[in-house]
């Protein structure tokens, strides 16, 4: 099992990238904005960011930038609907993975599957539930 934050502005966005990873084990915490996302990290210690680029608070790519600081950084997967552009840019600044909105559910799993093999550091294994 992974701890898992979710972050996107779309109440429904949040609430079916949630429930596809919890029915796969995964506990997942859920923030509108980065100031929130922010606040979750701290609180909750996470091993992985999903994050939209989109918000209106923080760009996704200044809360890429801002998770790169901390150590051990989290994986971050960002999550884009506007094109490869962006994707591209949220890996120049951090970013693990990308993927494109709509949110395909084997996609999701797939994604977070391949950046918890590839965190390195010493919590790169799954936790135990």
């Amino acid at each position: 099992m992974a701890l898992i934050l979710i972050v996107d502005d779309e109440e429904s966005d949040r609430a079916l990238a949630s429930a596809i990873l919890e029915r796969a084990g995964h506990e997942t915490f859920v923030a509108g904005g980065g100031e929130e996302a922010l606040r979750q990290y701290l609180d909750e210690g996470v091993d992985v960011v999903i994050t939209d680029l989109e918000m209106p608070d923080v760009h996704g790519f200044e809360l890429i930038a801002i998770l790169r600081e901390f150590d051990p950084a989290p994986a971050v997967i960002a999550v884009s609907g506007t094109g490869a552009f962006q994707l591209h840019m949220a890996e120049a600044l951090g970013a693990m993975l990308t993927l494109r909105k709509p949110i395909d559910p084997e996609m999701l799993l797939d994604t977070l599957h391949r950046a918890l093999s590839q965190r390195s550091g010493p919590d790169e294994s799954l936790r135990s539930g």
